[in-house]
């Protein structure tokens, strides 16, 4: 029989894997279709806007991984049952409960993969997203080559040589947002670091439009700071962002309470969702001729009981009453399809 368990574990386990990627690759493409702008306005290299879009991908894997093992297993019993073999194991002396273990085993692994995202994986991905995401709106794009290679707001920055990694050479700048003055300079070399343009081994000729008089400064080092040109918005961090630990010890944020109780429940979704498909698909009365009408109402009630679990989070994090709901929705629905697996095996 242990050979009976391993063949429905692979199956579910291919299964699972085959509509996770199928599934969140359709999801992806939507979610990365909102990012774009990035393309569009030419601030970044499709090659880096799949590395920043790729971190979407992390929160969509746990939202529709519990959905696709309960699909999957629920084909995989549904295979059994259209074929006899069902019978024949039956009639070998093996029991349902056998038949539910390989599916324990598969959720149990899921259900610590969720709550490895939940913690640490998730966190991570969206800091990285989040932190792209910030650099591609408000920081310098490195240059392919010399020449004009930032210009904005009347303020343009040439550089006769660029060595690479935001190194110049021989830098030409002109300052013309100031409607009274225009302030040149040139520098014999110069780099970018966090908006920043240091210059070195230059000088600085002020133009004074009003009295058309002019003045210059040498100096040896000169920084520019460019975060006013480029109206650098604050960066913030996001409940998102935050480890579970992080936002268990947060004591004024609403949203992050709430967002603390829905990572430690979400994961067992898919133990609800894999009990559900046992006792729709395998443990329903038996016909000769099984249809798949069991299988859409499965989805169906899933896709329902998930959009109701997701309702109430969202109302959690507005007020944390919603949170005891949640919990008892959890808790009770994994009760009853314990009590209901019981009572039928024993039959």
């Amino acid at each position: 029989m242990r050979s009976i368990s391993n063949v429905i574990f692979w199956r579910i386990f291919g299964a699972t894997i085959y509509s996770t990627i199928s599934l969140t690759f359709c999801a992806w493409v939507v979610q990365s279709s909102r990012y774009l702008w990035v393309l569009n306005n030419g601030s970044i290299r499709f090659s880096k806007f799949l590395q920043f879009t790729s971190y979407l991908s992390v929160d969509i894997i746990s939202v529709i991984l519990p959905i696709a093992l309960a699909i999957s297993s629920a084909f995989v019993y549904q295979r059994f049952t259209e074929s006899n073999q069902l019978i024949a194991l039956q009639a070998a002396g093996s029991s349902p409960r056998k038949m539910l273990i390989p599916l324990l085993n598969l959720t149990a692994i899921v259900i610590c993969y969720l709550y490895a995202s939940n913690s640490y994986i998730s966190p991570y991905a969206w800091r990285e997203f989040r932190s792209l995401e910030f650099k591609i709106k408000n920081n310098i794009d490195p240059p392919e080559k010399a020449g004009v290679f930032f210009s904005h707001d009347n303020f343009s920055v040439y550089a006769q040589k660029y060595n690479g990694d935001f190194f110049f050479g021989n830098l030409f700048i002109i300052d013309s947002r100031n409607p009274e003055k225009t302030y040149t300079y040139f520098a014999k070399s110069g780099t970018i670091r966090d908006n920043i343009l240091m210059l070195s081994e230059g000088e600085r000729i002020e133009n004074n439009l009003i009295d058309h008089t002019n003045s210059i400064m040498h100096f040896q080092s000169y920084n520019y700071d460019l975060r006013e040109i480029l109206k650098v918005e604050k960066k913030t961090a996001q409940p998102n962002e935050k480890f579970l630990d992080e936002l268990f010890y947060a004591n004024e944020s609403i949203s992050e309470k709430a967002l603390f109780h829905q990572k430690i429940t979400s994961p067992l979704l898919a133990l609800i969702f894999s009990m559900l498909a046992f006792l729709m698909i395998l443990m329903a009365p038996y016909s000769r001729n099984p249809s798949s009408w069991r299988i859409l109402l499965l989805v169906f009630i899933i896709i329902m009981f998930q959009g109701s679990y997701f309702w109430i989070s969202n109302a959690a994090a507005k007020d944390l009453k919603f949170v005891h709901l949640n919990y008892t929705l959890i808790c009770s629905s994994i009760i009853v399809f314990i009590v209901s697996i019981v009572v039928k095996c024993r039959r």
